[in-house]
């Protein structure tokens, strides 16, 4: 558990020390150039009305002209909305705070902590459920389906958190000596009016400059650097906002906390890069290919249909101004001899029609690759549910690696940012530390669900074994049945306020055993194995 969090300046948040951070954030943008590149190349294909990196919005007129097929733009919406449903999932509870295997407890105090972990659940759920988490969540999706995904969690005065979706091509991130992330930089343009409202009003310091700028000009463009910065000295993480051509006014808004206020998922990641790989940049050259190869098809039924023609005329053909496309005229000295005709069609050589063949190979590699697993429609092929069945575990097998990077850098730092928050807003009495040691986080959500299932499948398999070859008292000798039951419905999500504690358990036993030896003591028949003794009885001997 670790102290409260200090808020004060840094001790470098002078004008030497934001001309340092302007200069790692310079560094890391040029390291980042590259792998821009590459992304707004998928913005072109695959997203075309996304604005390239630094860019305005304005920028993407005209860029839809040049996508003839929708398959790899439908595969990332899928993608985003794939992963809001299996990752966090919108107003559904997707992880639950637990004792860790360090933290030796057993018994009722092992339940007693959980419970008061359930309550802190409650109000981390109730926070993310209440902001726009999940809407912000569903566009970070989308941008990670080129490989990173990007979102600031800064404090607002109205409330405890706010989420914001971050463009990943304004981002820059820097890595340390054993690839974590230590700095994350984002440079934006705001309007000067707007720049009093992105913080804290309280915490916010503008310089005399700025403040003539917002009263004289409010719509005129300013730049903002924000930075945060992990210091190992204090294990703590600094943020700065400022104008980085304007060091010596100071940091505008600046704090030093335990919690990082980003989340950078990567889906993929190749060693030595800070920036992630996605399924998008990995299917990028196959939807390149399927978008040529169905142009040229539409542009081979268009010369089908229309044709391209040659008509008489008493000039020099110009093969550098003739125009290539359907219904196109070429004027040409003559079009047949001994008075032929004046006009005539002219006939197109290659048969791009046979692209056909290929076009629905192309879609199911594009859908493959960039993981969506869309059943095949209705009108094609019949597929079998063998076939449609391993096609999903092996979709499954795909994404094991990723889903596993997006629980460490999404799920646990999410929830530790807004367990920091509550407590030094003292919502909670405690700021706990999660370390997976003495507290862990248990992803709940739907693909960490389908792991549990297949767990409790193991136990009921197991048990039905015993039960069809030993029979009822070989199983009740080598398991423990009144435990397997509260282990399956923990698995299950059942919350433990429906989990009998093992107090309870034993005052129900020594009821029944009571009952049962009143029984005996009267003559009469004890009740059959496994048969739950009348329910008056348990409430009279309770009594």
């Amino acid at each position: 558990m670790a102290g409260e969090t200090s808020q004060q300046p840094a001790p470098d948040s002078g004008n030497r020390g934001l001309k340092r951070v302007a200069t790692n954030s310079a560094r890391a943008y040029e390291a980042c150039r590259a792998h821009k590149a590459v992304l707004n190349e998928l913005y072109e294909f695959v997203l075309p009305y996304r604005a390239p990196a630094g860019t305005s919005a304005a920028s993407t007129a005209g860029r839809v002209d040049r996508i003839f097929d929708g398959t790899a733009s439908k595969a990332a919406f899928r993608f985003a909305g794939r992963m809001s449903q299996d990752v966090t999932p919108a107003f559904q509870r997707f992880f639950e705070l637990k004792v860790g295997p360090y933290l030796e407890l057993e018994g009722d105090a092992k339940k007693d902590v959980e419970q008061d972990l359930a309550v802190i659940t409650a109000k981390v759920s109730a926070v993310l459920e209440g902001a726009d988490f999940a809407v912000a969540a569903g566009e970070m999706y989308l941008d990670l389906f080129g490989g990173t995904g990007a979102m600031l969690m800064p404090e607002s005065d109205r409330d405890v958190l706010r989420f914001v979706s971050v463009p990943v091509g304004e981002l820059a991130l820097r890595e340390d000596g054993y690839g974590r992330v230590n700095g994350i930089y984002w440079e934006k343009t705001y309007k000067a009016e707007d720049i009093k409202g992105l913080w804290p009003k309280d915490k916010i310091r503008i310089s005399e400059t700025l403040r003539r700028i917002i009263s004289d000009s409010p719509d005129t463009d300013v730049k903002i650097l924000q930075a945060s910065e992990y210091d190992p000295a204090t294990g703590q993480w600094k943020f700065y906002a400022f104008r980085p051509d304007h060091c010596e006014e100071g940091a505008i808004y600046e704090t030093q906390e335990n919690t990082c206020p980003w989340l950078t998922p990567r889906f993929y990641k190749v060693p030595g890069e800070a920036m992630g790989r996605g399924p998008g940049l990995m299917g990028l050259p196959t939807a390149k290919t399927l978008n040529k190869v169905t142009e040229l098809t539409i542009k081979a039924a268009a010369f089908a249909i229309l044709g391209l023609w040659i008509y008489k005329n008493d000039r020099v053909f110009n093969p550098k101004t003739a125009v290539m496309k359907p219904g196109a005229m070429w004027a040409v000295g003559s079009t047949g001899g001994n008075m032929g005709a004046s006009l005539q069609r002219l006939e197109v050589p290659g048969r791009f029609d046979i692209s056909n063949i290929i076009l629905q190979d192309l879609r199911e590699a594009v859908k493959q690759i960039m993981l969506d697993d869309t059943l095949p429609p209705d009108s094609g092929a019949v597929r079998s549910a063998t076939e449609i069945v391993e096609r999903m575990k092996r979709l499954a097998a795909d994404l094991s690696s990723a889903y596993a990077r997006l629980v460490l850098e999404i799920i646990r730092p999410l929830i530790q940012r807004v367990i920091d928050v509550l407590y030094r807003r003292k919502l909670i009495k405690t700021n706990l530390t999660i370390d997976q040691l003495l507290l862990k986080v248990e992803v709940v959500s739907p693909i960490a669900k389908m792991q549990q299932a297949q767990d409790v499948s193991s136990i009921v398999e197991w048990l039905q074994i015993q039960l069809s070859l030993g029979g009822m008292e070989m199983t009740m000798l080598t398991s423990r049945v009144e435990d397997i039951f509260a282990d399956i419905g923990r698995k299950l999500g059942v919350s433990e306020k429906y989990i009998r504690a093992d107090n309870d358990k034993k005052k129900i036993m020594g009821v029944v055993a009571a009952i049962i030896a009143k029984a005996q003591q009267a003559g009469q028949q004890p009740a059959a194995a496994g048969q739950a003794p009348p329910a008056g009885a348990l409430q009279q001997e309770a009594a």
